[in-house]
């Protein structure tokens, strides 16, 4: 089930088209990587979902309610979200600024529950200290807890690793996986830092210049990204054989005559297995990519 779908939505800024035809699905549950070059459109997309911004054209739903329908600005009481720089009182305390965000959004919250989220982001001993004299991983940390008070069952985070530490990175992974898998919140997230992505999305969408390129789980990335061996071959109907020869377990053929294989197989040991079936190899190479190359590949690929 998507907690979020888009249908061709649209943003204009004058004579600016800044989304084009956009069509994501979010499931429900998951951690999706929002990935784009800067200005390729995610915070106009974050912001459009949270009624930040108004849609030129094209609709969305979250929990099934349209953004034309009215029900949507009461459906947004289970969304939170951090987009572009956290809204923090600098010269108050961290207590100070949650009992400010629960005026706001017009909540209680036992002080208990406030101590518990105030331990789960790292920041249960800074007493009295003023959030202007926090550091910046700090800051994240307390602004998350701010979008917790709410209890939401959905997050948009906009770049929060952002100028954090190495330290501070990992412990920001651990609490939105742990939000994640312990609490079932889903997530929207997007960063800058792919190598983290890597390492807690669930799926992926890969945004350029405002038009959606491609929406991919993380299986299915890790599989396209991991060691392999590509061939591009004269006649795809006779790679079974090959591969049957070769003992392959693992490989996928594509109807252009691309394959790719996952094994550990030698090039001069397909190169044999290939010419020995009348097969003739029309490109080869060996490769190892990243989520950042997949998306370069991607953004070549659209132009």
């Amino acid at each position: 089930m998507n907690l979020i779908e888009t249908k061709d939505l649209c943003k204009r800024y004058g004579d600016h088209l800044v989304i084009n035809n956009v069509n994501m699905h979010i499931p429900q549950k998951s951690i999706y990587g929002f990935v784009g070059e800067n200005g390729s459109g995610k915070t106009t997309i974050m912001r459009l979902l949270t009624g930040l911004a108004e849609v030129t054209s094209g609709e969305f739903t979250m929990f099934g309610v349209s953004n034309r329908n009215r029900a949507i600005h009461s459906t947004r009481n289970q969304v939170s979200a951090i987009v572009e720089t956290p809204s923090l009182v600098p010269h108050f305390t961290a207590k100070q600024n949650m009992r400010y965000q629960e005026l706001y959004e017009g909540i209680s919250v036992s002080e208990k529950e406030k101590d518990d989220l105030l331990k789960k982001v790292h920041l249960e001993n800074v007493g009295n200290k003023k959030v202007k004299n926090y550091s910046l991983g700090m800051r994240q940390r307390l602004a998350i807890a701010l979008a917790l008070l709410k209890k939401p069952k959905l997050m948009f985070l906009d770049e929060p690793m952002n100028g954090l530490d190495p330290e501070g990175i990992v412990e920001l992974r651990e609490l939105l996986i742990e939000l994640n898998q312990k609490e079932g919140i889903t997530v929207l997230i997007s960063s800058h830092i792919l190598s983290e992505l890597e390492k807690i999305a669930t799926c992926y969408g890969f945004i350029s210049h405002g038009r959606l390129l491609e929406e991919i789980s993380a299986e299915e990335l890790q599989k396209r990204c991991k060691k392999s061996l590509s061939l591009t071959v004269s006649d795809i109907t006779k790679v079974e054989k090959v591969a049957k020869n070769l003992k392959l377990k693992e490989y996928d053929t594509f109807p252009n005559g691309l394959i790719r294989i996952y094994d550990h197989v030698s090039i001069s040991d397909a190169v044999i297995a290939f010419s020995k079936a009348g097969l003739e190899i029309i490109s080869i190479n060996s490769s190892e990519g990243s989520v950042e190359d997949y998306y370069l590949n991607l953004v070549k690929g659209a132009n």
